[in-house]
């Protein structure tokens, strides 16, 4: 017996032992995969660090999986087959519709999105935005290509799939699952671009793991949120403006030329420049959303009082970005200005996120 072999056997022995009811002839759960291609679809040489994203189908990913036959009856689509550097929002359009089509079926329990980890993040924020957590949904990655000596992704697809038909999955909506950790998609980031352990909650933590077989969920699942529609019309543009040391009201004006709203990845607690501050004033007063985030991708902003002056979310005329990361600012300003809000009703959808 090869070594591979040996364990593919001692990986369908655990789940058989972990799931009775399955080893006993109970029906399997049925849990759709839908493929968008990235690292963990990705080939190259098993010698090299080089390698193409998404170039393995979504067949052969269920195909490399030991053991899944004893946890859930796989059916597969494929969605796209990107690096996910080129995840853009005809595709998140058409994962929307899948993911729904999969929802309609009575017998999917759940949905397992296999997703390039460079924009992962993104895209499980998207979908939990606007899905109704009427099934569990995980969205799944690997940092090693499928040729790669230990690749990461059937472990992690088997850690997504043990998830999504887990009891404790019911509620929560849409989860990301990587290298033995679970996580809200409002909270995670990645944050190494090499190592297993990329990706991270540091405000929040994970909400669960699976250690063992068995996932272990920290906590009951929360309160539903708000969902937002995603309505027909192309999504409006959102502006992504980076602070640094010496950024000009120019730089900003520049960047948000044509933009229903704009996002400012601030230096400490989500401040910019003098400079760039007047132009961010400009730009609200004409109606141009300006929601401000910070660069260092995690912390609390929170809504300045009458103690900041002039320089007030008020007397600015931003939008406090709580926790989110930038990216994520975007999409939810995005969703939330596909018809027309106040100030405070955006301000009150940021703080819904926490």
């Amino acid at each position: 017996m090869t070594r591979a072999s040996r364990a593919a056997a001692v990986l369908a022995a655990a789940a058989l032992a972990v799931w009775p009811a399955v080893a006993a002839g109970a029906p399997l759960p049925q849990v759709r995969v839908l493929a968008t291609g990235g690292t963990i679809a990705g080939a190259g040489s098993a010698a090299s660090n080089s390698y193409k994203s998404g170039q393995v189908t979504v067949a052969n990913l269920i195909a490399a999986l030991p053991g899944v036959d004893a946890i859930a009856a796989l059916s597969g689509e494929q969605v796209a087959n990107i690096p996910s550097g080129d995840m853009d929002e005809t595709i998140w359009r058409n994962l929307h519709a899948r993911v729904q089509a999969a929802f309609a079926d009575p017998a999917i329990a759940g949905v397992v999105i296999t997703h390039g980890t460079d924009t992962l993040e993104e895209t499980a924020f998207f979908l939990q935005l606007i899905l109704p957590q009427v099934k569990p949904v995980v969205v799944v990655g690997s940092m090693r290509p499928s040729t790669a000596v230990s690749a990461d992704g059937p472990h992690n697809m088997l850690d997504a799939i043990r998830v999504v038909t887990a009891p404790g999955a019911a509620g929560r909506g849409v989860m990301v699952v990587m290298n033995d950790s679970i996580f809200d998609p409002v909270s995670v980031t990645k944050v190494d671009m090499h190592r297993l352990d990329a990706f991270a909650a540091p405000s929040r933590g994970p909400i669960g793991d699976v250690v063992r077989i068995t996932p272990t969920f920290f906590a009951p699942a929360p309160p539903p949120r708000a969902r937002l529609s995603l309505l027909p019309a192309p999504l409006p543009r959102i502006a992504i403006v980076y602070a640094y040391a010496g950024l000009t009201g120019d730089d900003v004006r520049r960047f948000a030329k044509d933009a229903a709203g704009v996002v400012i990845a601030g230096v400490g607690a989500g401040g910019f420049s003098k400079s760039a501050r007047e132009a961010v004033r400009d730009l609200t007063k004409r109606g141009v959303l300006v929601v401000r985030t910070p660069r260092q991708g995690h912390g609390d902003i929170w809504p300045s009082d009458a103690a900041a002056g002039d320089d007030s979310d008020s007397a600015v005329g931003t939008i406090a970005g709580r926790e989110l990361t930038p990216a994520k600012a975007r999409i939810l300003l995005m969703l939330a200005l596909q018809q027309p809000r106040t100030r405070a009703e955006l301000q009150a959808i940021f703080d819904g996120m926490f």
